[in-house]
């Protein structure tokens, strides 16, 4: 009786074991609700295939399954095959992510579900800095990157552009920057800028402001090697430049209505700095801009401009002038030390000791630029004239300095002529 009894129940034990599985086997929809499979639907987002049932993508082999054996249960076909059945995924262009070459979509991709978009194994910046670890290291980081949005920039899978990109290097950026889409027809527009902007800039970080490749002036001379040499080479060199290369604080990185890439109009930029007096390197130099407002105004800046008698960075000439000019008030009274003049004026004016018409400062026809500059000890135009304006006809000047005195002119304008009274002599006139 005893022994009738154990068969009984083992028999109902071996029959109620086996109504479960044959169930699981027959209703594959049902994979993840049967106890073993339910985690593979705990996401935010579930692969539309898990909902339609496992044997989309799974061979589930009655014999074998459910029991733990290798390749007891099968894919359909192989990745990246499979995947492609539903997702038209890019395979081929200028460039390919190696994932995707080698089809490896299960590096990036939870085949089940995921809390991420695009069903990715973790969140888009975190992935794929699993691999490109260096874009994130460095003190300004692009806000793409810093959001973990990659793929703004970038194809996950296939591109026609180089470095998977979405569109063209430039459009890339002009995506989002669309304040710089419309101003590459402005009168001045720097080339790195129509050819891409990553001569300049590093799309993802970098240890420098805004970006860029290398820090200002060197990024400059990268291109502008001239400057940088004459730098070097140079013993006058504009303020700008002697406070660490600050090409930006006169010219536009990218585009601007004045040429060459001004920030603004070329007197109204020199006149940012050049609205007062600087004192700089035991000189001071005059409020340009009052000058300029004078009631008689030099030829050359009133027509063209402070260029047209300045180089803005590095001519090895006094006051940044284009060519030579003495420094001081005196110097050896030869042509080529005026030269700066004598690129407008006729240097008969001071080559010629008699003169009609070289020059309006003549006693008769006695050249009196003769008398004052032909010499061993030659006076400076300037211990006369302003350079840039003045109150007075011809430029002459009110005061001039002598050494620290502030000399008088006392000029006076006569029809023919005119006269002086200056601490170097007394009242003298001439008369033409």
């Amino acid at each position: 009786m005893k022994q009738s009894f154990i068969i009984l129940s083992l028999l109902l034990c071996c029959f109620f074991y086996t109504i479960p599985v044959k169930a699981q086997k027959k209703d594959f929809s049902n994979c993840t609700q049967a106890g073993c499979h339910h985690v593979k639907v705990q996401y935010e987002n579930v692969h539309s295939p898990v909902e339609d049932g496992c044997e989309s993508c799974h061979q589930i082999g009655a014999k074998d399954h459910p029991v733990k054996k290798k390749d007891a249960v099968k894919l359909v076909e192989s990745v990246p095959e499979l995947c492609q059945q539903c997702h038209d995924i890019p395979m081929s262009g200028k460039s390919i992510h190696p994932p995707t070459k080698s089809g490896e979509c299960l590096n990036c991709h939870n085949p089940h579900g995921s809390d991420n978009e695009s069903l990715l194994i973790d969140d888009a910046g975190t992935l794929c800095a699993t691999c490109h670890d260096s874009y994130v290291t460095r003190e300004f980081v692009h806000g793409p990157v810093a959001g973990g949005m990659c793929t703004g920039c970038h194809n996950p899978h296939a591109s026609e552009y180089a470095k998977l990109l979405s569109r063209t290097g430039q459009d890339v950026c002009l995506f989002c920057h669309t304040a710089k889409k419309d101003i590459q027809s402005k009168a001045s527009v720097h080339e790195p800028f129509v050819e891409g902007c990553m001569d300049c800039h590093t799309p993802h970080n970098s240890n420098i402001k805004y970006l860029l490749v290398t820090d200002v002036p060197q990024l400059c001379y990268e291109c502008h090697q001239t400057v940088e040499v004459a730098l070097a080479n140079k013993s006058e060199v504009h303020g700008p430049f002697q406070e660490g290369g600050k090409c930006y604080l006169c010219h536009n990185a990218h585009v601007s209505d004045f040429s060459p890439l001004l920030q603004m109009e070329e007197k109204q930029l020199c006149f940012q700095c050049h609205n007062k007096k600087i004192k700089k390197d035991g000189r001071t130099i005059r409020d340009i801009e009052q000058d300029v407002n004078a009631n008689f105004v030099h030829a050359p800046v009133a027509n063209d401009g402070c260029s047209a008698c300045h180089a803005a960075h590095t001519p090895n000439n006094y006051f940044l002038l284009s060519s030579a000019f003495p420094a001081g008030s005196y110097t050896e009274g030869k042509v080529e030390n005026f030269a700066h003049c004598f690129d407008c004026h006729d240097s008969a004016l001071m080559e010629q000791a008699e003169t009609t018409s070289a020059t309006g400062f003549r006693n008769g026809n006695r050249n009196l630029h003769y008398v004052h500059v032909t010499r061993e000890k030659a006076r400076n135009c300037t211990t006369c004239h302003r350079t840039h304006g003045s109150k007075y006809e011809h430029l002459i000047a009110d005061k001039v300095p002598f050494g620290n005195w502030e000399m008088p002119m006392k000029f006076t304008v006569t029809a023919s002529g005119g006269s002086c009274l200056t601490g170097c002599h007394q009242e003298l006139g001439y008369n033409r």
